[in-house]
């Protein structure tokens, strides 16, 4: 690097935002919250799961001590004890394939395939259960990664990683699978600007100029959703993304509350996101050529959020 260049980036550099500094009002819908509810560097627990779960890709509430996980590379269910992080049972519900999200909803399992594809798993309880494969308008141009249920509704969330839709550049999308007709909305129900994430990790990332130079690598247009899950309390809308490692959130009208930053050295690849009733927070993190893991977070519930 010649001097003239370093003592250019030096200027940019000197230019970063201070810590503190809040984004400007014209550039995201609300003012960025600070106030977590959750210590994101810090777990209450950590679970380092088994090799066959190298590639956990979903997550949720099974019943009061155990979650559900899916694998993406077969079609079964693991059972884990919330409390020990052990893998108790597994259950075949389908051939293999590419699985990212998993759902439970009263006495019915759905779990999701990147193709769009909706898998009802029924008759879980012992080795090999049975399930109805649901198609939907998606296919794997969206490469849909996340699945949650949004009980005011009695829907399916689905969130796509790539393709967002027709005329929907800079966008990640939402869509809804209705449980009662059992069809898929036409359009989507939530759509994120992209652009609007940037305001909100304004004192925590680079500021413009450096942005434009280092693109893609510094900016939030890396953001791919990989799951998602609502908040018990709140019902606000939690969106992960294992690329860029920011947890989204979004008020149920779908407005952008809050983007954080997640610590690299605790989230590897984050594909599985769960909420106990409680709003205690479990993540689950893809190997990503270490060990997979199950963290758990307490929930620190604030006034001003």
């Amino acid at each position: 690097m010649t001097a003239a260049l370093l003592f250019f980036w030096l200027f940019l550099l000197g230019g970063m935002t201070t810590p503190g500094c809040s984004a400007p009002s014209n550039t995201a819908p609300m003012e960025p919250s600070n106030d977590r509810p959750y210590a994101l560097e810090s777990p209450d627990a950590a679970f380092a799961l088994p090799n066959r779960l190298d590639e956990i890709s979903g997550l949720t509430v099974y019943d009061d001590t155990h979650l559900a996980a899916l694998q993406d590379e077969d079609g079964k269910m693991y059972l884990i004890e919330m409390a020990t992080g052990e893998v108790v049972r597994d259950v075949t519900f389908a051939k293999d394939g590419d699985y990212e999200g998993i759902e439970r909803v009263g006495d019915r399992i759905w779990a999701l395939r990147s193709d769009g594809s909706l898998y009802e798993i029924d008759e879980w309880e012992g080795d090999k259960g049975d399930s109805k494969r649901h198609k939907t308008d998606l296919s794997e141009r969206y490469d849909t990664e996340g699945l949650a249920y949004d009980a005011a509704h009695h829907r399916l969330l689905i969130a796509c990683k790539e393709y967002a839709g027709k005329n929907r550049a800079g966008q990640k999308t939402i869509y809804a699978f209705d449980l009662d007709e059992e069809e898929l909305l036409e359009e989507p129900v939530f759509s994120i600007e992209v652009e609007a994430l940037d305001a909100f990790l304004g004192d925590a990332g680079l500021n413009n100029a450096v942005r434009r130079l280092t693109r893609p690598v510094a900016e939030v247009g890396a953001f791919k959703p990989s799951a998602l899950a609502i908040h018990p309390v709140t019902q606000q809308i939690y969106v992960i993304s294992s690329v860029r490692k920011v947890l989204v959130v979004l008020e149920s009208d779908g407005t952008l509350a809050a983007v954080w930053p997640l610590p690299p050295d605790r989230f590897a690849q984050p594909e599985g996101l769960a909420f106990l009733p409680n709003g205690d927070l479990f993540v689950s993190n893809e190997a990503a050529g270490g060990t997979a893991t199950l963290l758990r977070f307490t929930y620190h519930p604030k006034d001003n959020f």
